[in-house]
Order: structure tokens, then sequence, then C-alpha cells
């Protein structure tokens, strides 16, 4: 009898909390719509901004800055690409 008492309350609690945290999430409000347009529109600025300013960056260097400025930024690319595992470990992968 207590088993089946303890049994009951156990699962009558985890019941009672799974209700609690399904009524905490909150319905979104319409004032969030407004936030998010303005939020797009703000990070839309943002990043026209920043793209005005390297192309001004850019204009304001010289010829041989720019030329420098390319290779250099092409041999990054080519560094922080991601690379290929060792073919030791590609072969002896498990899965």
């Amino acid at each position: 009898m207590k088993k089946f008492l303890f049994i009951f309350l156990f699962f009558m609690g985890q019941v009672y909390y799974g209700k609690v945290y399904a009524q905490e999430a909150e319905p979104p409000k319409k004032d969030s719509k407004n936030e998010t347009k303005m939020e797009k529109e703000e990070k839309k600025k943002r990043q026209l901004s920043e793209k005005e300013g390297k192309k001004r960056h850019l204009k304001i260097q010289s010829k041989k800055t720019r030329k420098r400025m390319k290779q250099s930024q092409k041999k990054s690319r080519r560094i922080n690409e991601p690379k290929q595992e060792f073919f030791l470990f590609r072969l002896f992968r498990r899965g």
C-alpha cells in the first residue's frame, strides 16, 4: 500500500510541474512585430553603412595598397579555409 501511495504521489507531482512549465510561456505580443521590423531596419542600415565605409576605405588607398590588400585577402581566405583531416584519421574514423 505504501508503495502504491508513493508512486501515486510521485506521478501527481510530475503532472503538477508539467502544467506549471507549460503555462510559463507567454504568447507573442503585437508590439514585438513592430520591434522586429525596427530591428531589421536598423540592421539593414548598419550593413549599408558598413558597406559604404569599406568602399570609402578602399577608395582612399593608393593603387599599390589596394593590390596588396587584395592579395593578402586572398591569402587569408586560402589559409582560413576548412582543411581536410589527416588521411589516417579519415580512414580509421568510427561510424
